[in-house]
């Protein structure tokens, strides 16, 4: 089965009552320190769709699904001098870039065998209803 997206870049991590999410999914239901799940920006009509995800560091895959939309971090500037932000609107700011990929929960971090923050993934979205096989 032929993946119907493809990204490939940093990842990001993140937890209920990490300061920057109030507990509720984009897809419906609420965050939980066992939720399992990765989030991306482009998640609309992708809901439940599942997802394979892989770290480079850890050459570890898992599979889940699209729960949430983020990340919405930014990172301004460069060097030391650099900022991190939270941003949600489309235009990015001119010197800013999006930080990651994909968020995934703490959960599907650990069973990818922590890989360090921002390093490379990839993560393959298949269409709702796809027999997936691992």
């Amino acid at each position: 089965m032929t993946p119907a997206l493809v990204l490939v870049g940093a990842l990001s991590v993140y937890a209920p009552n990490d300061g920057h999410n109030h507990g509720r999914l984009a897809c419906g239901g609420r965050l939980e320190a066992t939720s399992r799940h990765v989030a991306i920006r482009s998640w609309r009509g992708l809901c439940g769709a599942p997802v394979r995800v892989c770290a480079q560091a850890t050459g570890r895959c898992a599979w889940t699904t699209v729960r949430d939309s983020g990340p919405w971090g930014l990172t301004c500037g460069r060097g030391r001098g650099a900022s991190w932000r939270v941003w949600t609107r489309h235009a990015i700011p001119a010197g800013c870039r999006r930080r990651a990929v994909a968020d995934l929960t703490r959960a599907l971090w650990v069973e990818l065998g922590r890989p360090r923050f921002l390093s490379e993934i990839r993560v393959e979205i298949f269409r709702r209803g796809a027999e997936v096989t691992s």
